[in-house]
């Protein structure tokens, strides 16, 4: 089926990620530049936990790819 009128909601799930952490990033500049230094430290820390694959989710992926092989 057309991807459009059935889309994945892994894809969708992984763009919205995507969009989050760039947010975070720009968010991150930003209290550099001003000087923020316990929210850069606490919008680092968001960001490293978003970004950070967890084992299981590691684990899952790599059944997920074995079985459509």
């Amino acid at each position: 089926m057309n991807k459009f009128l059935d889309p994945d909601p892994s894809e969708f799930k992984k763009m919205e990620k995507e969009r989050v952490i760039k947010e975070l990033e720009k968010a991150i500049q930003k209290a550099e530049a001003e000087g923020k230094n316990s929210d850069v430290e606490e919008l680092k820390k968001e960001l490293k936990d978003l970004t950070h694959e967890s084992l299981w989710d590691k684990f899952e992926k790599i059944v997920k790819d074995s079985i459509k092989h």
